[in-house]
């Protein structure tokens, strides 16, 4: 038995496509709601509809609810041959889109768009962290008697401000969602965008107003894919260069390092190039992505051959553009398999060149306590000579005091005898007590020394 949560809806959904990796769309809408996909606060929906006729004139509408949306729905007409873009944004690329979910849903029904509209919403939602950063969701291909579905996420690199920084660089995303009409020849575009002011938009909305520019876009029913992809794709070439340089200035300086003078690369250098290392690692995923994405472009192509709604001549452009596409990604590939092995190369080095100079300082270290040991034993061979002298020396310097006192000892002038003097016990009662007082000090002393040293080792065990 399968346990379900209580906040998923057990039942099967009206509408079931068993021929969908995604049959059950409210598996979707759960995903998209724990996530955050779309946008609660009703002042920021926002869609912008173009509309583009055969004749190439465009009108663009701005709907900020799901009224305006039904509204212009009504209103508005599918001319043969004529473009429909939608427009979705986020505020930024790690807000929720400017949508509510009734307005999404709303969308899919106008273009009876498949399962592949839902899913591609999944990868634009709210978070705090750079997640899904090697992830770009399967591009998808679907194609029936009656239209050509293309979907997938293209993440490319962007400069955020005009600092040639590595910091400055961030890797964004855009949802692409293409319907092709093969009986009217008419395209429905739905564009997800990281950010209001996204260059492909504007670039895509100025060539739309432009009916000679726009006669040019609708050559191929493929050619706004190009427009998407000559816009940002060659920013890998940047974004490579720009970490490249910042690993070549620290693996340089690693090279020439002197073990014995002090280091030029510190931790920090360390941490930086680990942080490109970490950058590079998402890469082939994402370039292996885009390759899956340019296969399908190619099948797409073409069945619009296939159908007869595509000549071989620009059919033949397409596919050589989609080959040259290819090429490039493989370009990068590699550039970014060859940063990430410098960057890993380097970071080793820069660890080996701090265990070496820990190694050297321990040696120094090393030395130091032996010559400071053999100063030690030289210094102790000398007391203990100093010493057996005043052993040997000390009975008859006893002796010599001791019959040096006049107060006790005198010689006869007559006898030349030795006379003690009958106060001689003085002494004796004076000097045996005082060294036993000595001595047994010591011995207390000792005594006290071993039970504190014996109780500190207990209390440690």
């Amino acid at each position: 038995m399968i346990a379900y949560p209580q906040d998923i809806q057990t039942s099967l959904p009206q509408q079931l496509d068993p021929f969908s990796p995604v049959p059950y769309a409210d598996d979707i809408w759960h995903v998209a709601r724990s996530r955050k996909c779309f946008q609660d606060d009703e002042s920021k929906l926002r869609i912008q509809w173009t509309d583009s006729n055969s004749e190439y004139g465009a009108t663009r509408t701005t709907l900020t609810s799901l009224d305006e949306l039904h509204a212009h729905s009504r209103k508005a007409s599918i001319e043969p041959n004529g473009l429909r873009i939608l427009s979705i944004n986020q505020d930024n690329s790690w807000r929720p889109l400017n949508i509510s979910r009734a307005m999404f849903e709303e969308v899919g029904r106008l273009t009876y768009s498949s399962h592949v509209l839902q899913n591609l919403s999944l990868s634009f939602h709210d978070k705090f962290m750079a997640t899904e950063a090697a992830f770009s969701s399967a591009p998808a291909f679907i194609w029936n008697e009656q239209s050509i579905e293309v979907s997938y996420i293209f993440k490319y690199a962007f400069q955020k401000t005009n600092v040639d920084k590595p910091d400055s660089w961030t890797v964004r995303q855009t949802g692409v969602y293409q319907k092709y009409d093969t009986v009217t020849k008419h395209s429905t575009w739905i564009f997800l965008n990281p950010t209001k002011d996204c260059l492909f938009q504007q670039r895509l909305m100025d060539m739309l107003m432009s009916p000679p520019q726009c006669s040019q876009l609708t050559a191929h029913p493929l050619l706004i894919h190009n427009l998407l992809f000559a816009t940002f794709f060659p920013n890998w070439r940047e974004y490579l260069g720009v970490h490249e340089a910042k690993v070549l200035t620290v693996s340089n300086t690693t090279m020439t390092e002197r073990i014995q003078d002090h280091l030029r690369v510190n931790h920090r250098m360390l941490a930086d190039i680990r942080s490109v290392e970490a950058r590079c690692l998402p890469l082939q995923a994402l370039f292996r992505s885009f390759d899956k994405t340019v296969q399908i472009l190619h099948k797409a192509n073409s069945a619009l051959k296939d159908c007869g709604n595509v000549q071989h001549l620009p059919w033949h452009k397409m596919d050589q553009l989609l080959d040259n596409y290819e090429g490039h990604a493989d370009a990068y590939l590699q550039a970014a398999s060859f940063l990430q092995s410098r960057a890993t190369t380097t970071a080793q080095l820069i660890a080996d060149t701090f265990s070496f100079k820990n190694s050297h300082t321990a040696q120094e270290q090393s030395d130091y306590m032996l010559d400071l040991t053999s100063s030690t034993v030289d210094d102790s061979s000398t007391v203990r000579v100093i010493t057996v002298v005043t052993l040997i020396y000390l009975p008859s310097t006893f002796m010599a005091t001791l019959l040096g006192m006049n107060s006790f000892f005198e010689m006869d002038s007559e006898t030349h005898k030795l006379i003690v003097s009958p106060q001689f016990w003085i002494f004796v009662v004076c000097a045996v007590p005082l060294t036993a007082v000595t001595v047994l000090y010591w011995w207390v002393r000792s005594k006290r020394h071993q039970k504190h040293a014996k109780e500190k080792i207990e209390a440690l065990a």
